[in-house]
């Protein structure tokens, strides 16, 4: 048995090997012009292990932005839960936007500029899935809040939007060098803005 779960530990470990040395090939050369032998050779990996994970490059691009997007969605369920309040609630949301990407600039840059690529564009299913999931976690989280009167009751569809939009375009700047705002600064005057969009009246 322990043997066993050794080697699902290696194969998991192997496996983000991968995925990590494919975005850092991503990231320096561009997805079209990284080549399997680029992530083997970075990732260390043999081609068997590469093919026998992901099936080629198309594989990779989509499981590193599935696998991208669940870890920003747990971080930020796993904040709101901790945050105590309507305040702390939206603060958190914008925080933890700003923080992630600070802490995953490589993987915050992806997920902003690969939405659209054919490999990620495959996989539509599965993110909807993801997304319906971490909606169905986040609006009991929220909606109290709204029930009470201390957020302004609004559609998902406009709340979204809202909380995560300001903070969102604030990133693509900061990625394209077209602001001299530190994130941390930024950060709480978007949260604070945020905030006071969403109180009532």
């Amino acid at each position: 048995m322990a043997a066993r779960g050794g080697k699902r530990r290696d194969r998991t470990g192997r496996r983000r090997e991968i995925l990590q040395a494919a975005l850092a090939c991503f990231e320096a050369l561009g997805y079209e012009a990284s080549t399997i032998e680029d992530i083997r050779r970075r990732s260390r990996a043999s081609i068997g292990s590469i093919y026998h994970h992901f099936g080629g490059k198309a594989g990779i691009a989509s499981a590193l932005y599935a696998e991208g997007l669940a870890d920003y969605q747990a971080g930020l369920l796993a904040r709101m839960r901790r945050a105590r309040g309507a305040r702390a609630v939206i603060k958190a949301v914008v925080r933890h936007h700003i923080d992630w990407a600070e802490a995953n600039p490589a993987w915050a840059r992806y997920l902003m500029e690969t939405r659209r690529l054919e490999a990620v564009a495959a996989i539509e299913v599965r993110l909807r899935e993801l997304n319906h999931a971490f909606v169905r976690e986040a609006v009991p989280l929220s909606r109290p809040h709204m029930d009470r009167g201390e957020i302004t009751p609004l559609p998902f569809e406009i709340l979204l939007p809202l909380l995560f939009g300001p903070a969102q375009e604030f990133l693509r700047l900061w990625f394209a060098g077209r602001t001299d705002l530190g994130l941390r600064q930024a950060r709480e005057r978007l949260a604070e803005a945020v905030w006071k969009s969403v109180q009532p009246g």
